[in-house]
């Protein structure tokens, strides 16, 4: 029999508001900050961001920027998106003339994909369609389905220069994994150029900006959901200065099952199917939302060491859970991770 959790978008959005604990008070020196709020659904995920100071319009300013982005560059679905149009080429020819935005964050994406080692993969469009995770078809394929699409991935195929691309026939992009991460870093960019903004979270689905401060510069406290809570369970607190690009991956997020075995949507690119690496939840903390969403996504397919290893190559910081409830923490986090659930159990 089939057992579905799905996160509905809108519960979600609530959610993200609950769990990141923002403070809504705090003064500066020219006296209380306006807050202004809003929750939405956008790239197909939930939204919500909360501004200290600017006008009053700078969030639906932000979500027009945002569908845009999707729009006009990262959406598969959309078909006036350069994605939508590369995959469409079908190796035919090269795609002329890619945006230098679009070209900078395949670069991104492809040195991730290098150094994990294929643990992140953008060519993994087909299989994840497959799969439909959330969506009106989701399934369990047949093992010949998926074994047919694996000759037609791996991020070796891409041929990226700064003004085109080139995928052979078959090959399907999908940047789904750092999309919401992407999102991010432009909301965090837009957020910087308007006038009178102190601070601001900006939360897409699993990935989150945090930019500048609270008017009483008091630390962000972003909450990590409990892999293996009730909604609206917190596994602990992170208490964050600055701007930072906050990811968390987990099996808990979208996922299905069949007699009583949990498929869930982070696909390891290797077998077509939800990684097994022992981990079930990643969060990371770097300078990137782009990097933060790549790297907690190729972590929790690499597993614990290999997982460690590369968020040091990146200078990234990192809480990571495994199926024990054995919590690990990068050494920049111990001093700002607080626990909050007694079941599970921090690893020196």
């Amino acid at each position: 029999m089939w057992r579905k959790k799905q996160k509905a978008l809108v519960v979600t959005a609530l959610l993200l508001f609950l769990l990141l604990v923002v403070l809504l008070s705090g003064r500066n020196g020219k006296g209380k900050a306006e807050i202004y709020e809003r929750a939405d659904i956008l790239m197909g995920t939930s939204f919500h961001g909360t501004v200290y100071g600017g006008k009053r319009d700078v969030l639906p300013e932000l979500a027009k920027e945002l569908r845009s982005l999707e729009t006009e560059r990262l959406s598969w679905r959309e078909e006036t998106s350069e994605i939508a149009k590369i995959n469409f080429l079908d190796g035919k020819e090269p795609y002329e003339n890619i945006s230098a935005e679009l070209s900078g964050y395949l670069t991104d994406i492809l040195d991730i994909a290098d150094r994990s080692g294929g643990a992140l993969d953008p060519t993994i469009g087909n299989i994840s369609r497959l799969w439909d995770f959330g969506g009106a078809n989701e399934r369990l394929p047949e093992q010949e389905e998926i074994d047919k699409f694996l000759e037609k991935t791996g991020y070796e195929k891409l041929q990226v220069s700064e003004n085109s691309i080139f995928i052979p026939k078959g090959v399907s992009l999908d940047l789904g994994a750092v999309g919401k991460g992407i999102g991010a870093d432009r909301a965090a960019d837009f957020i910087k150029k308007q006038d009178g903004i102190e601070g601001a979270v900006i939360a897409l689905g699993g990935s989150i900006a945090l930019i500048g401060s609270k008017p009483d510069r008091s630390p962000w406290n972003l909450a990590i959901a409990d892999p293996r809570g009730k909604e609206g369970e917190i596994l602990g607190l992170l208490k964050l200065s600055g701007e930072q690009f906050v990811s968390t991956s987990g099996d808990y997020e979208k996922y299905f099952e069949v007699d009583q075995k949990r498929y869930h949507h982070i696909l390891n690119p290797k077998t077509g199917y939800p990684a097994e690496s022992g981990l079930i939840s990643v969060t990371v903390v770097c300078e990137s939302g782009l990097k933060s969403d790549g790297l907690s996504t190729a972590c929790f397919v690499l597993g614990l060491e290999r997982g460690m290893e590369l968020l040091k190559e990146y200078g990234a910081e990192g809480v990571l859970v495994d199926e024990e409830k054995n919590v690990y923490i990068t050494e920049g986090l111990k001093s700002l991770f607080d626990l909050k659930d007694a079941s599970y159990k921090i690893v020196k």
